[in-house]
């Protein structure tokens, strides 16, 4: 509509500069195809009045480029809306319009958004919808792209700034959609593409480099998440380096804000809590790269960033709130506040370390911790059902050694945790009730006392499971449950693992074995770990007679289907 109503302007007189600015701006919010081609021939028109005496706004014509490349982006067309930056670039050196014509910002930086996404191989009618380019080469080219139309942007604004103009300023979003086009060029981890992969972190951080030291552009919390997401995905077992870079940069922006404070004459007051970074998520990103390490040494730096991260929250300044309602106030301060995110991520890492004797203590610690701020008022730091399992499943890594240590053993610990979460209105789940079971089998005590007290909990934590799954809607034997609140494979395991290392070898022993054994492959949880357990748990031909062949190497694939109808294909252990 309003392209017709230009046309019809166009035929009664020459129409000003503003209305094809105008009329390009409301194509380049439109959803049609067409719509993009449009805005060029509009955009044509109003440049072919460069050759007439008719005189056109620098303002407009800046903005009718604008919106025109803006057209192309939102139809995905990354090449058209490259072609019409490079013809605005081409015109404003020509100065054809004066020294009042200048590429807006914005411009270059839509383009270079385009290219981070561009796929020529995406069908018609499905770009909208896709985020991820497909073919690495395609990724390589997109960023190389996107850091080219950088340095036309930044070459444009050193020679505004040798005019002596403050009027070009660059902000940090065109920094950070071309290191994001560059982190998109990482492989898929693995042992081969890990250097690479590094290699290609470091060039995109050599961008905030280059933006922050040379061009004295100030990076956003944005610029920092993407590195640091970047770094946590190359962290993983044996690469720790890649955690440790993650940490340096953090730590990096932690000494700017520490010496800003130093020679900074701002009120803290004054500030809000957006302004507050590095913030929460920055800190998560680096625990979670040295929990994904998943060594003694990247839990112990996990949790002294945590420990860090507590001491300068609450030795941090309080700082204004947003809220506006004057009768209901917030206090911010200016640092990040821990969150339960970051004490999960810790008490994770630490509950799988097999190497570290202080595992479950500090895991209860950090417990004990969050609870007590709970409990004091904050109810955001509620410790969740995750929580909860993953400090049991520290008791099954190591044995607890507090100070209380010698008043329970791991496993009326572990089952003193399942009374606190139900206390609280947390919700066991199936992961709560095996690992419970497996910190009951893994009872380091020979005495005969100590073993039957655990054999008790496990078979209690099991009994609970079976009742929790009968209690649910879904009581088909033959149908497999969806949810988190029933027995699967690895409950019947770790049953069995309580049975061998708990019982004596015993008619009982075998009684129970085989009841859990037949109850597995009923409910169709029955696998190789399954049958492993029952292998050591019961004598030979008691294990030849339940699964029904004397053969000496026997996997699940050859017994009935319908034993193992509901165990997932993975073989990734809990």
């Amino acid at each position: 509509r309003a392209h017709e109503l230009l046309c019809r302007l166009e035929a009664l007189c020459d129409a000003p500069s503003s209305s094809y600015a105008s009329v390009i701006f409301a194509l380049s919010i439109s959803n049609r195809p067409s719509a993009a081609a449009v805005a060029e021939e509009v955009l044509n028109r109003m440049l072919s009045k460069l050759n007439s005496d008719q005189v056109l706004n620098a303002s407009d014509v800046s903005k009718a480029f604008s919106g025109c490349i803006a057209a192309y982006v939102k139809n995905h067309d990354a090449k058209n809306a490259d072609k019409i930056l490079y013809e605005m670039i081409k015109l404003y050196e020509s100065d054809e319009l004066g020294s009042d014509f200048v590429p807006e910002p914005r411009a270059f930086g839509t383009c270079i958004a385009a290219w981070s996404k561009y796929d020529p191989t995406a069908e018609k009618g499905n770009e909208r919808g896709r985020r991820w380019v497909s073919s690495p080469r395609q990724r390589l080219h997109n960023a190389d792209r996107a850091e080219s139309i950088l340095v036309e942007l930044e070459r444009v604004a050193r020679k505004e700034a040798a005019k002596n103009t403050n009027k070009y300023v660059l902000h940090a979003t065109p920094y950070n959609i071309a290191i994001l086009a560059r982190v998109q060029t990482m492989e898929t981890i693995s042992p081969k593409t890990r250097w690479s992969n590094e290699g290609i972190i470091l060039h995109a951080q050599s961008i905030l480099d280059h933006m922050e030291f040379e061009m004295g552009v100030a990076a956003d919390p944005y610029t920092y998440s993407i590195l640091l997401n970047a770094w946590t995905k190359q962290s993983c077992p044996g690469n720790e380096k890649a955690a440790d870079y993650a940490e340096e940069l953090l730590r990096r922006r932690i000494e700017d804000v520490d010496i800003s404070k130093i020679y900074s004459d701002d009120d803290p007051s004054v500030k809000t809590a957006d302004d507050v970074w590095p913030n929460v998520k920055h800190y998560s990103s680096v625990l979670k790269a040295h929990a994904n390490c998943r060594s003694p040494a990247g839990a112990r730096k996990a949790l002294s960033l945590l420990s860090e991260m507590e001491k300068r929250f609450y030795d941090a300044k309080v700082i204004s709130d947003d809220d506006d309602d004057a009768d209901f106030h917030v206090d911010q301060k200016d640092a990040a506040k821990p969150d339960l995110v970051c004490y999960s991520i810790v008490i994770d890492a630490f509950a799988k370390q097999k190497q570290l004797s202080e595992s479950s203590s500090v895991a209860f610690r950090l417990l004990r911790a969050m609870e007590e701020k709970y409990h004091a008022g904050d109810m955001s730091m509620k410790p969740n059902n995750r929580i909860y399992t993953a400090v049991i499943l520290s008791l099954a890594q190591s044995p607890y050694s507090g100070d209380d240590a010698a008043e329970l053993n791991n496993a009326q610990r572990a089952w003193s945790l399942l009374d606190e979460m139900k206390a609280n209105d947390v919700q066991p789940n199936s992961f709560t009730y095996n690992y419970i079971i497996n910190c009951c089998a893994q009872e380091a005590s020979h005495d005969e006392n100590e073993q039957r007290i655990s054999f008790e909990i496990a078979i209690k934590a099991f009994q609970e499971l079976r009742k929790m799954a009968a209690s649910s809607n879904n009581n088909d034997d033959d149908s497999c449950s969806t949810d988190a609140y029933h027995p699967d494979s690895f409950t019947y395991a770790f049953t069995l693992k309580a049975c061998t290392n708990l019982l004596p070898p015993s008619p009982f022993r075998t009684k129970v074995a085989t009841q859990v054994f037949k109850e597995s492959c009923k409910k169709g949880y029955c696998n190789d770990e399954v049958m492993k357990r029952l292998r050591w748990c019961v004598d030979t031909d008691n294990f030849h007679e339940l699964i029904g062949t004397d053969a000496r190497d026997v996997r699940i694939q050859d017994m009935p289907p319908s034993w193992s109808r509901c165990c997932l294909p993975s073989k990734r252990r809990r």
